[in-house]
């Protein structure tokens, strides 16, 4: 049994932590901190969460004495965080994703502030790393438009030459975050795409350190609640059948992503922690394929609980077992 400490538990990321957190048979503690909401009940912000749980001030004293700390802070904030912690961590947020420090901070534009817990930070995707986040104190929960991309990826450039992706995805409004905008408010967000950043998002990052190609990357968010849908063109003349059969022996022995015959969209993977990746087809040097992830679960949240349960051994899909919500 382990106690958690969730810092930042207001947002989006945070109350799906709760949730999956409330229904994992290993956690006997929760503690969850916010700045704007303390003092008040959970499931006055999050109201599908049960119970007594109450926001509380951050504590750090509290926190280091729990086994795990998901910090759910925002970017370039969850360092200060996790530098004065010596327990478990998992943070959620971007500031141990890259190894670099100047990557980093060329991406985010700031300073890096603990660079010398970047390359003890493991890059928390289990699909390729479990052994490593296995033995870590850090992890670093992936992107979520990193996961779909590098999961739907991973297998074609362990096999062949691939120098240069093109990856298109649609997302979910929920992706911005709980704080409204003008470009979330619904007048402007329903019946409309929004391409975003159409060039140099900083999920590439991410995308190119973990499968070593180059990366043109453009999102769009669309009019729904949640869930990623991203397309891979990849310049190459191979079998489709080839291609399909190495995503099947890579991933075959994976419990959270499935290789499927069809083209697979966003409600076969929504509430869950589940990537399908699927569509795989060939025309005249292109190949293109697809995968769906929840953003929220598979993206963060759900992710985050995957790590945890491979960093203490417990089985993995515990708290996860939720399958996806289609239609």
């Amino acid at each position: 049994m382990v106690s958690v400490y969730i810092i930042g538990g207001s947002g989006y990321t945070g109350g799906e932590l709760l949730r999956i957190l409330e229904r994992h048979r290993g956690v006997e503690e929760i503690r969850v901190s916010s700045r704007q909401y303390v003092g008040k009940r959970v499931n006055t912000v999050h109201r599908g969460i049960e119970g007594e749980l109450t926001f509380e001030k951050y504590d750090k004293r509290v926190a280091e004495g729990c086994d795990f700390v998901f910090v759910c802070t925002p970017h370039t904030k969850a360092m200060e965080y996790v530098a004065e912690l010596s327990t478990r961590i998992i943070d959620l947020s971007a500031d141990f994703r890259l190894r670099e420090v100047k990557t980093y901070e060329a991406v985010y534009r700031k300073a890096h502030t603990a660079p010398e817990l970047l390359r003890e930070a493991v890059y928390g995707l289990p699909e390729i790393h479990r052994k490593e986040i296995k033995r870590a104190r850090i992890v670093a929960n992936p992107g979520c438009f990193a996961t779909g991309a590098i999961l739907a990826l991973w297998p074609l450039v362990r096999k062949y030459d691939i120098k240069e992706v093109i990856i298109d995805a649609k997302t979910g409004v929920s992706g911005a975050g709980r704080e409204p905008n003008e470009k979330t408010h619904f007048p402007w967000a329903n019946e409309n795409v929004i391409p975003y950043l159409p060039v140099g998002h900083r999920h590439i990052a991410e995308m190119e350190q973990e499968l070593g190609i180059k990366v043109f990357f453009t999102p769009h968010m669309v009019p729904m609640s949640r869930g990623i849908e991203t397309t891979v063109h990849a310049l190459m003349n191979t079998e489709v059948e080839d291609v399909k059969k190495a995503y099947e022996e890579a991933y075959g022995d994976e419990p959270f992503v499935d290789v499927v015959d069809w083209v697979p969209t966003v409600l076969e993977a929504r509430g869950s922690n589940y990537c399908k990746i699927g569509g795989f087809s060939q025309e005249e040097g292109r190949l293109v394929l697809f995968s769906v992830i929840d953003n929220l679960i598979k993206g963060a949240s759900g992710q985050a609980v995957q790590n945890m349960n491979i960093m203490w051994g417990f089985k993995e899909d515990e708290g996860l077992q939720q399958l996806p919500l289609a239609p």
